[in-house]
Formats: structure tokens, sequence, C-alpha cells
């Protein structure tokens, strides 16, 4: 039975054909799916560049109106008398049907001038909708809007602003248009009704940002909101083309295919039915269920014919003639393709085919030779090349196995493609260039094809696999390389002649083919390696210049470069915040934009403009005022070359040199300050000393005491400049350390007032009741009050005035003296180290402008605040100090006064 089984044309057909079954069953059911897939994203995608397009043609619509409405506003500016206007508008309307008004606006946003005139035509009236007048007052070029132009029409459309402005930038007018939305219905329209004529129902919309409906073919539903009930458009109106199925007006499922508008925010929408819409989906299922039925019905009857018709008879006829001579009978071409199978028809073929086979063995391995070589030089890869190569030599001549060895760069041939061998076998051959017992490498060196029966000891790998006769035949190339095309057949005999001449012919097609494709695959390598070091340079160079922008950008002192012309080219941040301009307003602009700025901020603009006109020659300096603040800087032109040393633009560098301009004037005023403070006393010490060390004159004591009472005040007034000075350094560094103790308010001004002698004819005070204590350095405090106390003596016209009241959790004591006051503009600078007021400068020669310096520091140490008032009829100081913790008890003046001098 097996063997029945095995030997049966029928049983092997039959396997066969549900083999072929099973895998025409499972390809179709992958092919449904991906042409499913095909089908349905075709149909989206078609819709979707249905959508592009109608979008693209509504943004050129948008466009074209805007550039008409920027023409027109330039000839408004030409002339704008009402009459003049009115004409222009009345030429514009007619040039451009889909305008329905053209409105004149002034700055305000009434209408001066509609067209065409309807009864008032609303003149005199504010323009609406408002929000497009908001929008063209700030804006540089024309803005849209969709809307209703309630006081002239009430016809829906969209309307179009431009802001007319002067050479100066003064704005003298609005032009402003509506566009009615059945313009852009239109087009919709035709399209809508092409696809009618061929049966199918289209739905277009088109949906501004708001989600209102301003084109469709319904007129009445314009401006109607429909963002909820068109599935995708939100996306779409995202900038986010999609389509999605959805359910319509009518309850049944619609294809929606949306798309942007570009540059408009709006949106198109694209409907149709999903029936329709996969209709040729549900096509294809029906031909594939056809194609099925059709396949089993033609199986079955396929195999009744085969059975009835061609089995029987084959078998029959091969019973008939197995007894007869080889050549007792003429046979067809059929039988000799026939003859190698082991079943009825091979036995009847093999019987006949030894008749045929001398006379059509040639013409077959012409006709092979000719189709194999074309087959191997349609190809321009190498390794299909060789594939192929392989291939074809298997249809040309009798081998179970055939390979190609590609020698490496010693010279060891491997296997660069082989068919028909082992995993093993092209793995681990390598033939060295010294293997001269290798029939491939003596074909590679002789340049001749060389064959030989294969021996177990010198063939180890071929023979294991069972090959005992191998083939080598060198297909030698000088452009491209030589290979060894290596066959091998399982029977112990040598090639015959007529084969070796045909592989040697086909070898010479081969090697045509394998120097095309090697060529082509270098060359393609080439063009490759080109494109990766362009990419490679571009990148480079991206990369420089992002990091140029970067350094450029994080500078503080600003940089501009220009072009020849002097147009800003480049502006980095520092040189906006210097300057007070934005980087918009400086780049693409004249460098004389940076210099206007700059003067009009100068102290004097006129010195300013006359210095920036030399810039070029030298270094230039502008100061200038700016929040309460002046501010200078440096200004250093250069310019720019290339690598030929020609010039291509020039730089601008400005640098914020103020700091370093306070600090040189610090110290010019530290100096003569400190200078004539220390040089008055020690002058005076040095007198006295002088005069006590005189060997010719004897002094009393009483002069001698007086003498050294001297020289102790003014050493102590040295010891107090050097205390004032460091106190200040250690308040700047956070290092002044106070001992601070509870105190009555009332107790340090008597001791000041005791101190400096002052009458009650001199003094008024005014202290509240019921004051609490004060957490205080008295010595630190004391020091205050002294100096706004000696301050109001000096500066003051003899009556001074102190009072003392709580706000809140301080006590504010006020020092306030009669007198011309100071200037209001010196008032920020008091409390500046060195500053003194153009009174005291110019009527008092001593003094080195620390003293308000000291007191705003020791008071700010405490946690307080120190200001100051004034007014043509006299000065206040004012401070406040914290109060003390109710629970720490008071201490007495003589136990603080300890307390400090222990300090």
């Amino acid at each position: 039975m097996q063997h029945f089984v095995r030997r049966s044309l029928l049983m092997q057909l039959f396997g066969v054909y549900l083999l072929f079954v099973i895998i025409v069953l499972a390809g179709g059911a992958g092919v449904n799916a991906a042409i499913e897939q095909r089908l349905s994203n075709d149909v989206q995608a078609s819709d979707q560049a249905l959508a592009q397009e109608i979008a693209l043609e509504a943004s050129l619509q948008l466009k074209d109106a805007e550039h008409s409405l920027i023409a027109l506003s330039k000839l408004t500016l030409q002339d704008s008398t009402p009459s003049t206007i009115e004409n222009m508008f009345r030429v514009y309307q007619n040039a451009r049907p889909g305008v329905d008004y053209v409105y004149w606006l002034d700055p305000l946003g009434i209408v001066r001038v509609s067209w065409p005139q309807s009864g008032n035509g609303g003149l005199g009236s504010e323009f609406e909708p408002p929000e497009i007048v908001v929008q063209a007052l700030t804006a540089t070029g024309p803005v849209f809007d969709v809307g209703v132009a309630a006081e002239i029409t009430f016809n829906p459309g969209v309307i179009i602003a431009d802001p007319v402005r002067a050479a100066d930038g003064k704005l003298v007018g609005i032009v402003a248009v509506n566009l009615s939305l059945d313009e852009l219905s239109e087009p919709l329209k035709t399209v809508i009704q092409a696809q009618q004529r061929q049966d199918r129902h289209l739905m277009i919309s088109i949906i501004d940002a708001r989600g209102e409906l301003i084109a469709t073919p319904n007129h009445q539903d314009i401006l109607l909101p429909v963002l909820n009930v068109l599935p995708g458009a939100n996306q779409a109106l995202q900038n986010h083309p999609v389509s999605e199925i959805g359910i319509g007006n009518d309850g049944q499922e619609w294809l929606f295919s949306s798309v942007p508008v570009p540059d408009a925010g709006w949106a198109v929408v694209v409907q149709r039915p999903t029936s329709e819409a996969l209709a040729v989906v549900t096509q294809f299922h029906l031909w594939l269920l056809a194609v099925v039925l059709i396949f089993a019905f033609g199986g079955l009857l396929f195999w009744l014919i085969l059975l009835s018709r061609v089995i029987r008879p084959l078998h029959s006829l091969a019973s008939q003639h197995q007894a007869l001579p080889a050549s007792a009978r003429a046979i067809s071409t059929e039988t000799t393709l026939l003859a190698g199978r082991s079943d009825e028809v091979g036995d009847l073929a093999r019987s006949l085919v030894r008749l045929e086979r001398d006379g059509l063995e040639k013409l077959g391995e012409l006709r092979t030779l000719l189709e194999t070589s074309n087959a191997v030089v349609g190809s321009l890869e190498p390794q299909a090349v060789v594939r192929k190569i392989i291939h074809e030599v298997q249809r040309l001549v009798d081998v179970q196995a055939a390979a190609v060895l590609l020698p490496n760069e010693q010279g060891v041939l491997h296997v660069l493609v082989s068919e028909g061998h082992g995993e093993y076998y092209d793995q681990a051959l390598s033939l060295a260039h010294e293997n001269v017992s290798s029939s491939a490498v003596q074909a590679l060196k002789s340049g001749q094809p060389v064959q030989k029966l294969l021996v177990p000891d010198q063939s180890l790998f071929s023979y294991e696999e069972g090959f005992r006769s191998v083939l080598a035949i060198p297909i030698i190339s000088r452009h491209a390389g030589s290979v060894v095309l290596l066959v091998h057949r399982s029977e112990p005999r040598l090639f015959e002649p007529n084969e070796i001449d045909l592989l040697l012919t086909f070898a010479n097609y081969a090697t045509l083919a394998w120097e095309h494709a090697v060529l082509y695959e270098r060359s393609d390598e080439r063009l490759h390696e080109v494109a990766r070091e362009n990419e490679q340079l571009y990148r480079q160079a991206s990369e420089e210049k992002q990091k140029l922008e970067a350094i450029m950008g994080s500078m503080s002192d600003g940089l501009v470069l220009t072009g020849i012309d002097g147009t800003v080219l480049y502006a980095n941040q520092g040189a906006s915040i210097l300057a007070a301009l934005p980087i918009e307003a400086l780049e693409r602009h004249s460098i004389s934009v940076l210099y206007a700025a700059l003067c009009e901020q100068a102290r004097d603009a006129a010195t300013c403009q006359r210095e920036l006109a030399r810039v070029g020659s030298s270094d230039l300096v502008v100061e200038i005022k700016r929040a309460d603040r002046r501010l200078i800087i440096h200004l250093r032109l250069f310019d720019v070359n290339d690598e030929a040393g020609q010039p291509i633009g020039r730089g601008l560098l400005l640098r914020d040199i103020t700091r370093e301009r306070e600090l040189d004037e610090f110290k010019t005023t530290l100096l003569a300050a400190v200078g004539h403070e220390v040089r008055t006393p020690l002058s005076a010490i040095k007198g006295y000393v002088s005069t006590l060390l005189q060997e010719d004159v004897t002094w009393s004591l009483v002069d001698q005491r007086f003498f050294l009472e001297t020289i102790s005040g003014e050493a102590d007034r040295l010891a107090q400049l050097v205390s004032n000075l460091l106190d200040l350094s250690r308040q700047e560094a956070g290092l002044l350390l106070l001992n601070r103790f509870p105190m009555k308010v009332q107790e340090l001004l008597m001791k000041i007032i005791e101190r400096l002698h002052l009458s009650e004819a001199m003094l008024e005070l005014h202290i509240s009741n019921g004051l609490p204590l004060v957490d205080v350095d008295s010595a630190r405090i004391e020091i205050v009050l002294h100096n706004l106390m000696t301050n109001a003596l000096t500066y003051g016209e003899g009556k001074v005035s102190i009072s003392v009241e709580q706000q809140g959790g301080t006590i504010v004591i006020s020092v306030a003296y009669n007198g011309p006051g100071i200037a209001p503009d010196e008032l920020p600078y008091v409390f500046e180290r060195f500053y003194r007021a153009q009174y005291g400068r110019q009527h008092y020669s001593g003094g080195t402008g620390l003293g308000l310096s000291i007191c705003k520091a020791f008071i700010e140490a405490h946690g307080g605040s120190i200001w100051v008032e004034s007014n043509g009829q006299g000065t206040t100081f004012s401070f406040s100090l914290p109060l003390a913790s109710p629970a720490t008890p008071a201490i007495t003046m003589k136990l603080a006064t300890t307390e400090v001098s222990k300090a």
C-alpha cells in the first residue's frame, strides 16, 4: 500500500493540491486584510486630498483678498478725501464680485465711507463687529474675522481690515471689506454637483476657529456651530489632518476627513456615507468570495477530469508498453519532460526519451544558455548576481550543489554564496593561496577550468556531504576582482567536455554581469560616502553656528552686526537691553534706529548725535538717564572681513561701564574727603606738638593743658573717622555686631541733649506718654541721634524740634529743623557715602559726608528704617526702632552705659 501511495500519480497530485489549497487560503486571508486596509487608506487619502485642495483654494482666496486690500490701502493713503475714496471703492468692488461692501473707518472705528451705498450707509456709526477694529489698531498688516457687519448689511462674510498708516507710523484710518461667504461656498457646490452627477453623495464644509460653519452648499446653515457634529474637525483646527468614522445627521455612519486651512485657523471637512466610501471594500469581499467558490468548484471538476482522462489512460498505456524496446516507438517532447518521474507516466516516458535525447540536447543547451545569460545580466546587485549564477548553473548541467568563492585581502577563498551545501560548509570553508591541491585555487591561478574526483583526504568538507566530483571555473575580471564558480556532483564521474564548454560560455556572460554589479555597488557606495561627508560637514557647520549664536546671546555686553549698507543683521539680548529696544525692532532695520534710541535717552541729545557721527573713527562713551539712574555706555565699532580680507559688514560692541565710572568717582571722592578730614586734625596736632616742643618758650600749665586737650580732641576726631569707615565696611559685609538691651528713648535723648548743651530756647520736645521700651544698642543709637542733631544745629537756623511716638510695633523718632532745606533732586542721595548737599558744600567746608550713611547703616542693622522729608521751610529726618519684648525688664541708663563702655 505504501509503495502504491508513493508511486501513484493521483496521490502525489492530491497531496500537492491540498498543500496548494492551504497556501492559497492562508494567503487569501492575508491579502484580504492587507487590501482591505489599503483600500480604506486610499479612500481616506482621496477625501483628504480633496479637502486639502479646497483648503488651499480657500487660503489662496484669502491671501488674494489681503493683497488687493493692501494695494487699496496704499491708494487711500495718497488721497483720503471721501469722494476719492468712494470712487476707489466703486472700482475695487466692480473688479472683485465676491466683495459685498468696502468701508473706510477713521482711527476710532467710525464708518466714514462705504460702498455700495445703502440709505445712510451706517455713516458716522461705529463699525461692527468691533473686535476687527481692535485687532486692526494694533496690527501691522491685514487682519480678518468672520461675522456680520450689522450696521450696513446682515449678509455674513469674511471681514478683512487693513490699518493705513502714514510715513511716521501714525494711524490714518482703516480699510475694511466684507467678502461674501457665498464666494467661499461656490467651489464647494461645484465639487458636490460633479460628484452627484456620478451618483455619489458628498458634503463639504468649512469652519472657522470658533467652530462655526462659514462655507457650505446649504446657505441657511451659515454661522451655525457645528464643531460637535463634525468628528475630527477640532483636530484639524489644531493643525492635525484626520479621518474618522462617525454618525451623521441622518443617523447613518459617515466618513469625515478634516484638514486645516493654511494660515487661516480654519478647517475643511469632507464627509461621505461609509457605505458609499467603502463600497469598493465590499465589492472586493464579494469578488474574493466568488473566487473561492470558483476555485472550489474548479478543483472538484479538475479532479474528476484528471482521474477519468489522464490517470487511467496513462496507467493503461504504461502497462501496454513496458515490454517494448527502447527505440521501438517515437515519442513526443512532452515524454522527455515526464521521463524523470517515478510514477506510471515516468515509466512510459523513460522508454521513449532515448530516441530524441541526442537531437534535442544541443538545442536545449543553447536555449538554456541564452535564458540564463539574460537572467544573470539583468541584475546590478553583486549578491543577487551570484545567486542567479548558481541557480542558472544548476539548470544548465546536472549538478547537485554550486558555490561562488571570493578571495579576501589576503587571497584566501571563502564562500560568498552557495546552494546545496550545508551551513557548516559555507562557514568553515577556507582555501589559502598555498593550498595547491584545491581545484578552486588551481583554477584561479591558471585561469582555466579544473575538475577532479573527490577523495576523503583532500576534500574533507565536500566528501562528507556526499559529493564525489567537482568542477572549478574561474570568472576573471580586471576591474571587479576574480571569483571562482565551484560545482559539485554526487556521482563519481567527471564532467563531459560539452558540459565544460557550456559552463565556460556561460562564465563569459557571468563575468560581464559580475563586473557591472561590483562597479555599480562601488559607485553607489562612493555616492553614499560623499553624501555622508556632506551631511557631516553640514552638521558641523550647524553646530558651530549654534555655538556662536549661544556665545553671542549669553554676552552681557551688547553686540550688533550689520551689513555693508548698515542694515542690522544680528543683535543679541545685551544690545536690546542697553538700547531699551526689542530685538525685532533692531534686526532688519538700519543701525540709525539704535543710534536714535541712544540719543533720545542721552542727557545731551545734540552732543550724542555729534559723537555718534564720528563713532567709526574712535570709541565713544554715551551717558543716558533711565529710571532715575544714569547709565554710561561705551561704543566701539569694528570691521568684519571674510577670509580674503574683503569687508562683508561691521560690528558694534556696546559695553555698560556705569559701575566702573562710579567706582572711579567713589575713589576720587573718598581720597578727597578723607584726605581733607585727615589733613585738618593732623595739622592741628602737628602745630600744637611743635609748639610744646619749643625750648625757647615756657608754657603755663593752663596753656599746656589747652594744647593737650586740643591734640586729644583732634585725635578723637581721627579715631571717629576711622571708626565710621570701619563700621560702614562691617555693615556692608554683614559683620556689624550690636550689643542690644531694652532702653527708654527718653534717656537716650536726654544724654545727647546734655552732651550738645542744647538750651530750651533752641529745642522743642514732643514725646508721647507711656512709650514702651526699645531693643537697641545704645552706643550706636546715640551716634545716630548725635549726627542728626549736629546736622540740625549746623545746617538749620537755630531751632531744633524732636518728636517721639509709637507707630504699630515701632518707635518713630523725628529730628526737624528750620532753614532752606534740601533740594528735591538731592533727597534720594543724602544717605549715600561722601554725598553732601549743594547748600552744605557752599556754606560749610568741613565734613566727610559719612554721618547720614552711618545713621542709615546703624538703623538698618537694628531692623528699622530711616527717611528724610524737606521743603522750603525746613527738613525732617525720621527713623524707626523695634520695640523690646514685654517680658524683658528695663535696665537703667547707668547699667547700659557701663555695658557699652565694656564692649
